[in-house]
């Protein structure tokens, strides 16, 4: 046993080096499956739009599958970040401020708009714009600037 934590390998695998690679052909695996994954969910997609039969996807999926494998081989080697990696990573490190509960809330309020809009075109009614405005008008003064 004593000999075993002298050894070379063991040296070897503890050192940070090392298992720097290993977590990086984790996470570059973890990326091939989330690509197949994504191939897979994109011609399922695809054989639901379009009139498509069982040989033809045996077929066409080798072909779309090793073509994701070498975007994202060069997507990899390039170290090309997806904008939503990116968006991950900015929300991830940082605290929710003021200007994201109001867009959030703008967005909730911008389908209330939309929902109240195709619920008065279901029901065949004129939409009252004075209900929304007043809402409207609730969200600017709760978000309006004290110093104006």
């Amino acid at each position: 046993m004593l000999r075993l934590k002298k050894s070379n390998i063991v040296k070897r695998v503890k050192s940070a080096h090392f298992i720097g690679r290993q977590l990086s052909r984790l996470k570059l695996g973890q990326s091939y499956y989330g690509i197949a994954v994504s191939t897979v969910s994109a011609i399922s997609l695809i054989s639901l739009a379009f009139q498509i039969n069982f040989w033809m996807l045996i077929l066409i999926f080798p072909v779309l599958l090793l073509g994701a494998f070498v975007i994202g081989y060069f997507m990899d080697i390039y170290n090309i970040n997806t904008m939503d990696k990116l968006k991950a990573n900015e929300i991830g490190n940082r605290y929710l401020t003021t200007s994201d509960l109001k867009s959030q809330e703008f967005q909730l309020l911008q389908t209330e708009i939309v929902l109240e809009a195709l619920k008065a075109i279901q029901e065949e009614r004129q939409l009252d714009p004075k209900n929304l405005l007043k809402k409207y008008d609730l969200y600017f003064r709760k978000w309006k600037s004290p110093y104006n």
